[in-house]
């Protein structure tokens, strides 16, 4: 049995994930991989529509170039995804992860971003995101390549949970309820 979502400790999550070749995408086990990443955004969001935005493949124990991404409540699963930064202008983002998700810290991404990866029909994509989105985007190519949130902060800026949202007892019980729904196995 393993967790939903693959928790901090677990040796997968700091591995370098593998390109999916072309020819594997219209595989059962590839389309089984996106649909399962997206049942379980569906789950988190079902307890908090503020999450389950975006995963990757390593966080749920499958060392590929995967992440699945939702813009606007649609599911836009990136295979191979790679980017450039249309700028050197970062912004301060607030970052959380499924696989650590008691803690918190600000981490410097890039604004704005041109994306290139191959979606679930193997066709080529582009697009620029910025903001929000481009962070969750870095932040989810990160875990391809073995790096977590916590390596971008120095450990005296870590906080968490706790006390982050001690004030708002109402979210933090969601916050819980949502950290056992990813560390529950399956």
């Amino acid at each position: 049995m393993t967790a939903r979502v693959r928790q901090i400790g677990d040796p997968i999550l700091r591995d370098v994930s593998v390109l999916i070749d072309v020819s594997e995408i219209p595989s059962k086990k590839i389309q089984a991989l996106i649909e399962r990443m997206q049942s379980i955004l569906d789950g988190i969001q079902a307890i908090s529509n503020q999450n389950g935005n975006a995963l990757s493949a390593p966080q749920v124990g499958c060392l590929v170039r995967l992440i699945v991404l939702r813009i606007d409540g649609v599911f836009y699963p990136m295979i191979n995804p790679t980017f450039e930064p249309v700028s050197d202008k970062k912004f301060d983002f607030e970052e959380e992860c499924f696989s650590l998700y008691d803690q918190r810290a600000t981490v410097s991404r890039y604004h704005e971003i041109d994306l290139t990866y191959l979606d679930e029909n193997t066709v080529t994509k582009r697009m620029r995101l910025q903001g929000e989105e481009s962070g969750l985007v870095q932040h989810e190519i990160d875990h391809l390549d073995g790096v977590l949130f916590i390596d971008h902060v120095q450990r005296d800026k870590l906080q968490t949970i706790d006390l982050v949202l001690g004030d708002n007892p109402v979210r933090l019980a969601q916050v819980k309820t949502m950290m056992a729904y990813m560390a529950e196995d399956i």
